[in-house]
């Protein structure tokens, strides 16, 4: 559509011919020093009524998120996060694994996809509005790469999304519990675990370390 940096990124789509969607192109561009998906995503945590639907490949939120959603479920907003099951990058995988304990403590629903390696990124909120691109809920994506996300607000066209990912979840993942994650659990598998996320932990820190400090 030929926009330049200061137009507004925002269309209107007329899908019936009676209603209208608003969408908005937001992203994250280290370069540029623009953290649009960010903002909407604190957006989403912090105004949520009802529950939200999120569904990452690489699911490894910093310390913002995870309070946000956090507070999010001690409000009573029900949160569902839908992970990998099979991966193309295990390491990052069982640092996933680690942070389910924290999870499942603050009453986030978890599922892991099966059928094949999961590359979707999409989160919807209060069957209104969703966020779908290339974002994926972590600091590289936060801080040190150049991400675009399109909002969408349509109930009509929200709800019909969470229809489609519910029966996703209903027929395609596995529900992760307290007693399913215990018993996948064992002292060798805790401890790959955790030096997993110990590790991305501190590669994401050497490679956001300087933007985060710009921010």
């Amino acid at each position: 559509m030929g926009l330049t940096p200061c137009e507004e990124k925002q269309f209107l789509f007329d899908f019936t011919n009676q209603e209208v969607a608003t969408v908005r192109m937001k992203r994250n561009d280290w370069v540029r020093r623009k953290n649009e998906i960010s903002e909407s995503f604190f957006d989403m945590f912090r105004n949520a009524k009802s529950h939200i639907t999120i569904v990452c490949s690489y699911f490894l939120p910093g310390t913002t998120i995870r309070n946000l959603l956090s507070k999010a479920a001690s409000r009573g907003v029900k949160v569902r996060v839908v992970t990998a099951g099979p991966s193309d990058v295990m390491l990052a995988k069982y640092a996933e694994r680690w942070l389910y304990d924290w999870l499942l403590r603050h009453n986030i629903e978890l599922y892991e996809y099966q059928p094949a390696v999961l590359h979707a990124k999409l989160a919807i909120c209060d069957s209104e509005w969703f966020t779908i691109g290339s974002f994926n809920l972590n600091n590289v994506s936060a801080y040190a790469s150049i991400e675009l996300n399109l909002d969408v607000y349509h109930p009509g066209i929200a709800t019909n999304t969470e229809l489609f990912l519910n029966d996703i979840i209903k027929k395609d993942c596995v529900p992760i519990t307290f007693k399913f994650h215990a018993q996948s659990k064992n002292i060798f598998k805790q401890f790959v675990r955790w030096f997993s996320y110990q590790f991305i932990r501190t590669v994401f820190y050497m490679l956001t370390f300087y933007y985060t400090q710009k921010k």
